[in-house]
């Protein structure tokens, strides 16, 4: 964690026949985990809480101080629900007293005055967590009354304890440092310049202004609205939509150097650049210029140019479960013992495939059908013979074509008689 951050405050009192204030020097303070406040009246073993997470903040073993009188300590046997219960004699507890957590070691108690042992609680004298830790998390006063520590974000609770080490009072819930981080259930709004160097988790709006940089994960369940320019350094996950703006400044830009998740909308403006994947689950709209230094996977929905064309160097069309023999059949007018191959490795959109005409009943104009693979099209496709194997192949005037397609299959024919133990080869095309 290296540099940590901090919690100070002053301990005064009244003294003399005045009453006047002054510091409280040599006053103890232990540093506590944070604890609970009972949510009502009870007499015997049970101490109900609000919720079964401020339950969940004591467990089994743990020792237990109802208030601050030494009398009401306890060891917790089970917590449950939104409870939990205690060992020994019977505990009478007021609804709003607050429940510390000791830690597992039993405090020892003289005369009213008390010696807490805390491991559980980590604070340190100086503000980094190779420095020196608190004994037992208690911190002296100094000359001032001045209690200072060093632990991780978080909450504590503090009991404060005079010369005698009689209890005196509290402090409830101290924060160190930024304990829920930026973190919101309704709407996050971020200004001119904002730079994240940790991760970023909202639930609800994040709108974004001018610049937003970003060097760990930014997640986002809702909406996610960014401005003119958008650099990414790590992967940004968005569960809802991510709206890149160019409509207002002409040459917005949207740099990512991770990985882009969405699931919902993405929508992207004048020039979008992408070093890593782009997986998008519904539907990828660009509206000027997408370059791409990675492979861009929509899972479901459709890529959308809404302005404009795509330009690409070359379309590959091997994507999907690559057929077997199994996705065609053949017409009986290829013979009896004819024999149907794939050449090459064949998909729905493209392929080649091979019949050897043989065994009796060859008659003219015998075809081929493919049902497709992966699925039923959109719409029926369009197909296409683009080359027919001719060598030494008779007749010299047959010829393949495409007979009958719908958006389950296609069927190509051979026009022409075959000729036994001739091979037919064709290379196709289907387009959606």
């Amino acid at each position: 964690m290296a540099s940590i951050p901090g919690v100070q405050f002053n301990i005064t009192g009244a003294s003399g026949s005045q009453g006047l204030l002054s510091p409280r020097n040599s006053w103890r303070c232990y540093v506590l985990p944070r604890g609970g406040y009972a949510s009502q009246d009870s007499t015997g073993t049970l101490i109900t809480f609000d919720s079964s997470s401020v339950a969940a903040r004591f467990a089994a073993n743990n020792w237990i101080q109802a208030g601050l009188s030494t009398a009401n300590i306890r060891l917790v046997a089970a917590v449950g629900g939104n409870s939990l219960s205690v060992s020994g004699a019977a505990l009478t507890v007021a609804e709003n007293t607050r429940i510390f957590v000791i830690g597992n070691t039993e405090p020892t108690i003289t005369g009213g005055s008390a010696t807490y042992l805390t491991p559980a609680t980590l604070i340190y004298q100086r503000d980094d967590d190779t420095a020196d830790l608190f004994t037992n998390s208690m911190i002296t006063s100094n000359a001032d009354g001045l209690v200072q520590f060093f632990g991780g974000p978080n909450f504590f609770d503090c009991l404060i304890q005079d010369g005698n080490q009689s209890n005196q009072g509290s402090l409830i819930d101290v924060p160190a440092g930024a304990v829920e981080g930026i973190s919101t259930s309704s709407a996050t709004t971020l200004g001119a310049t904002v730079t994240i160097n940790a991760a970023l988790g909202v639930t609800g709006w994040a709108t974004f202004g001018q610049t937003a940089t970003f060097n760990a994960a930014i997640g986002v369940t809702g909406w996610a609205t960014f401005g003119s320019t958008v650099t990414m350094h790590a992967a940004l996950g968005v569960t809802g939509a991510a709206v890149f703006s160019s409509t207002v400044l002409a040459g917005a830009t949207v740099t990512v150097n991770g990985a882009l998740g969405v699931t919902g909308w993405a929508t992207f403006g004048a020039s979008v650049t992408l070093s890593g994947a782009l997986g998008v689950t519904g539907t990828a709209a660009f509206n000027s210029t997408g370059s791409f230094g990675a492979t861009l996977s929509v899972t479901t929905g459709n890529v959308v140019a809404t302005v404009g064309d795509f330009d690409g160097r070359r379309l590959l069309m091997n994507n999907g479960t690559a057929l077997t023999t199994a996705g065609f059949s053949i017409t009986a007018g290829w013979g009896s013992t004819a024999v149907f191959t794939l050449p090459d490795t064949s998909y729905d959109t493209r392929g080649t495939f091979n019949v050897l005409a043989g065994g009796a009943g060859i008659t003219n104009e015998p075809s081929v059908f493919l049902t497709f693979t992966n699925g039923t099209f959109p719409v029926t496709p369009f197909g296409f013979i683009i080359k027919r194997e001719t060598t030494g192949i008779a007749p010299t005037t047959g010829y393949w074509a495409v007979s009958t397609q719908t958006a389950t299959s296609i069927r190509f024919v051979y026009i022409g008689l075959p000729v036994l133990a001739s091979n037919y080869q064709a290379n196709y095309l289907v387009v959606g």
